[in-house]
């Protein structure tokens, strides 16, 4: 082992040598404008020695040279490579670089200038630094990005006041090409306030005299919909619904669309709709589609913009259309459902009594206590209220605390026609009998159940348990399951629907469908999300066909809007349109006015 040794590092110190050697001639060639000629003595060291310092040098000036040459998948591969491989190296920036470059070659401008832009943010190298400034400057002043896409760097990235000018002065750009004269002259005096580099400022300015004699320019739409994060689907389908709307209207490049991505977050639809206001010239906003997110921009709209309406296509939370005169909700609201079927109860029905059963969670609290303040406000009572987990097999203890509570009341009514002193005293034998033997009536009994099986095992439930009464619910109860699971006990029950729930079959329905798939090669969701966006893209374009400066009047004085789910009609804001549906023999009936006594 001894004698090898020497050996061993005469072989290496030779390799070094000649892997010295090599990047010497390859150097020497570029230097003298032979790149071509340079890559092969540097694709030996590379491939001989890449885990070596002469091999990390020859990959560097390989991928470049590979640049210089257009072998752009040669140079990915590579500069990809060399990436994930040298994670601490000093030519990090250089083939982060090159890497960036071949992405903006081959068409990916986006990950490539934002490459470039990270490298801005963490190198400390000058001359790294300068390079890549040149060359994104470079690219920017291509024209090869987006608005939208020029928009989102910015925000991302605010490395350099020059490179920041030079986004700022493309947004301004496209958005004058594009027609959008409020938002160009917008970014313009952004460049020229952000003390750039003089030529940059100049032609910022150039651009503001261009528009002098021009007007906000074409009107623009915003879209607010999460186009990332849990509900990116939901987003998707509304942006979906509106564009299609837009191309049936023959508005396309008449109107623009602004699409803003709000995560589902409140926070950040309101900042989103704020910067779209202060730089562009917004007629409408269609969303948020979420209801949180659609109260907090509600919320400000309404209160300093009341002549851009909202229209948000599926929130359903209570208050939202109340936070001005300019914000409408497309789909009916739970509050709307709950008092629906309250003003149904108390008005055709007569009943001044009820008992709630609300299954647990955020739709049963909702609906039961929009339901109670409805009847309560109509003259009547929740006498009895319970909570339920919907899915179990057996409720027992659930309807005996009903049970006993009605008792009591009963009870307390005997002893005022007895006279008796003692409202609650309580004869133990008779209490016992009722408890066992007799079936108990409440008049009414609301259970807000979120589906129709759940629903339909609910009111089996409220029979075998002995107590009697008229059943009631909201939208959760119609489908095919409350008829196999209820049986005979739904029949002569009512709940409240929405008018959309009774329109499967309507023409416009249909053509909504076809037009959907042909246009994006799918039907749409099961979810409506679609077609709630397109109804309300399709009530601001209508409106604005008609009287394009008074937009949020003429929605609130239009008595009705014909929608793909049927009619849509607004009373403060809110669509009224709600059905109350029975069921007779088995089978679904609409109720017209109050049913015949």
């Amino acid at each position: 082992m001894k004698r090898l040794l020497p050996f061993a590092l005469v072989a290496m110190l030779a390799a070094t040598a000649f892997a010295q050697d090599e990047i010497r001639e390859a150097k020497n060639l570029i230097q003298n404008g032979q790149c071509a000629e340079a890559i092969a003595p540097l694709q030996k060291v590379y491939k001989s020695s890449f885990r070596k310092s002469s091999g990390e040098k020859a990959a560097v000036m390989l991928t470049e040279c590979y640049l210089r040459e257009h072998k752009r998948d040669e140079a990915l591969k590579l500069s990809s490579r060399f990436l994930e491989y040298y994670v601490n190296t000093i030519y990090r920036e250089r083939m982060e670089l090159a890497n960036a470059i071949v992405l903006v070659e081959k068409g990916s401008v986006y990950e490539g200038v934002e490459a470039m832009l990270r490298i801005l943010a963490y190198s400390k190298n000058p001359a790294a630094r300068s390079r890549t400034k040149d060359v994104a400057i470079q690219t920017l002043a291509a024209s090869l990005l987006t608005a939208d896409q020029l928009q989102a760097l910015l925000e991302k990235y605010p490395v350099d006041k020059d490179i920041v000018g030079w986004m700022q002065l493309q947004i301004g750009r496209e958005c004058q090409n594009s027609k959008r004269y409020k938002a160009a002259r917008y970014w313009y005096k952004k460049v020229i306030a952000g003390g750039v580099a003089e030529n940059l400022s100049n032609t910022a300015e150039k651009g503001l005299e261009s528009l002098e004699d021009r007007g906000a320019g074409m009107p623009t739409v915003l879209v607010l919909a999460p186009l990332s994060g849990d509900y990116a689907e939901f987003g998707a389908a509304a942006i979906q619904g509106v564009i299609l709307a837009q191309e049936k209207a023959g508005l396309k490049g008449k109107v623009n669309l602004r699409v803003a991505d709000t995560r589902a977050d409140a926070a950040q639809a309101l900042l989103r709709t704020q910067q779209a206001i202060n730089q562009d010239s917004i007629v409408a906003v269609i969303g948020p589609i979420m209801s949180a997110p659609a109260a907090t921009v509600a919320a400000w709209l309404g209160s300093n913009f009341q002549n851009i309406p909202m229209l948000t296509p599926t929130a359903t939370d209570d208050g939202i259309a109340k936070m001005g005169p300019n914000i409408f909700q497309v789909n009916i609201t739970m509050d709307n459902l709950a008092k629906s079927i309250a003003d149904f109860a108390t008005k055709c029905l007569n009943i001044r009594e009820y008992a709630v059963l609300s299954p647990l969670g955020g739709y049963g609290a909702s609906m039961s206590q929009s339901f109670t303040t409805a009847v309560e406000r109509r003259g009547g009572s929740v006498i009895a209220f319970r909570n339920y987990e919907e899915g179990r097999p057996d409720y027992k203890t659930e309807f005996s605390l009903l049970r006993d509570v009605r008792f009591k009341q009963l009870n307390r009514r005997q002893n005022i026609a007895r006279g008796a002193s003692d409202l609650d005293a309580v004869n133990a034998k008779e209490r016992r009998f009722y408890m066992q033997d007799s079936t108990f009536n409440i008049p009414g009994i609301f259970i807000p159940a979120t589906n129709p099986g759940d629903a339909g095992l609910m009111a089996g439930q409220v029979a075998f348990n002995k107590i009697s009464g008229t059943l009631l619910g909201a939208s959760g109860w119609y489908g095919r399951e409350l008829l196999i699971q209820g049986k005979r006990q739904v029949d002569s029950s009512y709940f409240s629907v929405p008018a959309m729930d009774m329109g499967g079959n309507n023409d416009g329905l249909k053509k909504f469908v076809s037009d959907f798939k042909e246009r994006w090669g799918a039907e749409p969701g099961e979810d409506r999300v679609s077609g709630l966006s397109y109804d309300a893209a399709n009530i601001v374009f209508n409106s604005m066909a008609k009287n394009p400066n008074s937009l949020t009047n003429l929605i609130n004085y239009t008595a009705n809007f014909q929608g793909v789910y049927g009619e849509i009609k607004f009373k403060r804001g809110m669509n009224m349109n709600t059905k109350i549906v029975t069921v007779n023999k088995g089978k679904f009936e609409t109720v017209e006015g109050c049913p015949a006594k």
